[in-house]
């Protein structure tokens, strides 16, 4: 009898782990790295707008050059509150449902250089407006750097697989087969083996969230993100930053489910422990 019941065990836990690897990755596709919502919230942050200023100031240093204009003044022009709006639009237009390759953005608005170039400079009309054109078209370039075939073409054809479209049902399912798996688990430990049974039941749970939790963690220790081979441009910024993006999210939900998980395993094994202490007492 026993054998069977450590041959069952084996069975329904590995069968867990799988539930529980497919329920995260499908729950991390659908939630965190497909969500324009959770995009908007956390991608443009403090970091990101330095440095994609950072590189505006670049370019805007340039048409300044250009015009015979002071280029410090000018990158006050651009704030962050206006790189958050534009990034917006970026990851609007990259989650529309009629997207295509390259995405049809809108210009960088150019009221801001339009009212610079009056307050600073001594151009007519028609240099206002050169001036103005040409440092919004600088800024449009540079904060939507990643609408190009090689960033914009694989994205579509991921949100638009199988896999993708179908991962808000694949959650729902996973999560049903984890809980159908942990009833037939508890149903096999009963009675004076139930304080063994969550230890088993949760030790399964840990380590179907360690698997997914590894990789996502020695992305981030090892820093494979900052290493892509690319060069300092508004381009690097704009995808380190999504992938950071979705990185740190995927890792702070894990982390959290692992701690949880690891808690109740100790306090499992602590039951189990102090009950056999009693047994022999």
């Amino acid at each position: 009898m026993k054998f069977f019941k450590v041959i069952g065990t084996a069975i329904l836990l590995a069968l867990l782990i799988a539930s529980i690897v497919l329920t995260l990755a499908a729950g991390a596709l659908r939630f965190i790295v497909l969500n324009p919502a959770y995009i908007k919230a956390f991608m443009p942050t403090k970091t990101y707008c330095a440095e994609m200023r950072e590189r505006l100031s670049e370019d805007l240093e340039h048409v300044a050059l250009l015009y015979g204009v002071n280029g410090d003044a000018l990158k006050e022009v651009v704030t962050d509150d206006a790189i958050h709006a534009y990034t917006d639009r970026v990851i609007d237009a990259l989650f529309a449902e009629n997207a295509t390759v390259p995405l049809a953005l809108p210009a960088y608005p150019a009221d801001e250089f339009v009212r610079f170039a009056r307050a600073h400079t001594a151009f007519g009309e028609e240099g206002v407006r050169d001036f103005s054109e040409d440092c919004a078209q600088a800024v449009t370039e540079d904060l939507s750097a990643i609408n190009t075939d090689l960033i914009v073409k694989p994205f579509l054809e991921l949100r638009n697989n199988t896999f993708s479209k179908s991962a808000l049902i694949l959650f729902v399912a996973g999560l049903l087969l984890t809980l159908i798996l942990l009833i037939f688990l508890r149903m096999m430990y009963t009675g004076k083996s139930r304080r063994a049974g969550s230890v088993v039941i949760w030790g399964g749970i840990f380590m179907g969230i360690t698997v997914v939790f590894v990789p996502v963690m020695q992305f981030l220790l090892f820093g494979y993100v900052e290493r892509l081979n690319l060069t300092v441009s508004a381009f690097r910024t704009a995808l380190t930053g999504y992938l950071n993006t979705v990185l740190y999210g995927c890792f702070l939900a894990l982390l959290g489910l692992e701690l949880l998980t690891f808690l109740l395993l100790l306090i499992a094994i602590a039951r189990a422990a102090h009950g056999k202490k009693g047994k022999k007492a």
